[in-house]
């Protein structure tokens, strides 16, 4: 942090819970994976700690996922310093001569040569990728459109108890596969 004598330090931190056991288990296998692309590569990640303290503000915009950019290094691979602003989209798969995080992971799935486990890493690592894209919708969205949509919402930002029941029987619904939202899940559950 500014004005700190804690010196660097590197985190992945904790996301938020999704509905799914597939979704956590994606996010989860996401991280693990990258930290041993990290590795395995020598990638280097670095940005000004106030580049970081922007991309937080961004990062708690509504729909930040797929309206707004985040500084994010041009080459993870070699020594150069140099940031730019990428989406979400192109920060997860790649742009130009920017390769991606979820094909970084894929090179280095590719030189594991596990091919029992591959089918499903694959499936989770679609499912990032399909979220930064756009092509599914997070949770944070889907749950802000069951309200809005909901026949008892009155567009005055108030999740009634009626809402509110309705908002956790169907988070429950999908959680335990009795309901299938591929808006948000595709077709991996």
């Amino acid at each position: 942090p500014p004005d700190s004598n804690i010196g660097w330090r590197i985190e992945f931190r904790s996301m938020e819970v999704q509905l799914s056991d597939f979704e956590n288990a994606a996010y989860a296998v996401f991280i693990t994976l990258l930290t041993r692309t990290i590795l395995k590569f020598g990638l280097n990640f670095y940005i000004p700690i106030s580049q970081i303290d922007q991309n937080m503000q961004t990062a708690h915009k509504r729909d930040a996922v797929l309206n707004e950019k985040f500084h994010f290094r041009k080459n993870v691979l070699e020594g150069e310093d140099d940031s730019e602003l990428m989406s979400l989209n192109e920060i997860m798969n790649g742009k130009d001569d920017f390769v991606g995080l979820v094909p970084l992971v894929h090179q280095y799935l590719d030189s594991m040569q596990d091919h029992e486990s591959r089918p499903t890493l694959n499936k989770y690592l679609s499912l990032i990728s399909k979220r930064a894209s756009g092509e599914l919708m997070t949770g944070a969205a889907y749950l802000r459109q069951f309200v809005t949509q909901h026949p008892a919402y009155k567009q005055d930002s108030v999740v009634s108890p009626e809402i509110t029941f309705d908002l956790v029987k169907r988070a429950a619904d999908i959680g335990t596969g009795d309901y299938k939202a591929s808006e948000l899940t595709g077709d991996f559950i």
